[in-house]
């Protein structure tokens, strides 16, 4: 069974423990997670070579100053692109791992923006192949069938997530009606289930909790959201705060 222990009771900063100075989802605020004891979420995506990036947009406009998909570039893109608060190169997955080494639980987020490709489940597998784990590893996506895709492929492995929320701009009212119901946990087949603060409580998420899901809730950023989370939720995603 999958080790989720780390990741019930160490609170988990979003996208590293970044501020005005440290960027979202950069090496320097991932350094800075681990010196805090925090655990890690960030998110991947698939570049058009390949190279796992880690960065949330699917374009990179708000972090880089540069309008253009994160798919279309490569790894030599990457190191040349400066994040906009430290100047940092947008980091790779595998050196993130490198700065992480398994000191922290790190929740991987899967960024699947279009048709589900398993190239990127696939490299996400081979790049933890020699990571020190020690139950310090979950992935987690919105993408239903790259969870499914995983627990086919990788059963057991580590412990898969599905995020949720209740309304998804551009989707449509069944899509919206699935994941506010968890009905879409029927085609993942979770270990936990990963929810959208501003919507708790929730009676699905109760009702799933009662019945021995693990919920994570996210992004926590402020003393309310806390006191909710610890209610509802056996952990939390944070950030501008810091957990008590």
């Amino acid at each position: 069974m999958e080790s989720f222990i780390n990741f019930r009771r160490i609170r988990l900063a979003h996208r590293g423990l970044h501020d005005a100075v440290l960027d979202e989802n950069s090496l320097g605020a991932f350094k800075s997670a681990v010196a805090h004891g925090y655990g890690i979420e960030l998110d991947v995506h698939l570049t058009k070579d390949g190279t796992l990036a880690v960065v949330h947009d699917g374009n990179l406009s708000r972090v880089a100053n540069l309008d253009i998909s994160i798919t279309a570039m490569t790894a030599s893109d990457l190191a040349k692109t400066k994040l906009l608060l430290s100047g940092e190169a947008i980091p790779t997955l595998v050196q993130v791992l490198e700065v992480v080494q398994g000191k922290v639980p790190l929740l991987i987020e899967m960024k699947v923006d279009g048709a589900f490709d398993p190239a990127l489940p696939e490299g996400i597998i081979e790049a933890l192949s020699d990571y020190p784990d020690d139950g310090n590893i979950a992935v987690q996506s919105f993408n239903p069938y790259a969870m499914r895709w995983l627990r086919k492929n990788y059963p057991h492995r580590y412990p898969y997530g599905q995020l949720v929320s209740h309304d998804f701009e551009g989707q449509s009212r069944f899509t919206n009606f699935m994941f506010r119901t968890l009905l879409i946990n029927l085609i993942s087949r979770p270990l936990f289930t990963s929810m959208d603060v501003n919507y708790l409580p929730d009676k699905h998420i109760r009702r799933a909790r009662r019945r021995g899901m693990n919920i994570i809730c996210w992004t926590v950023d402020s003393d309310s959201k806390r006191q909710l989370a610890e209610r509802e939720a056996d952990n939390y995603i944070f950030e501008r705060i810091r957990p008590q």
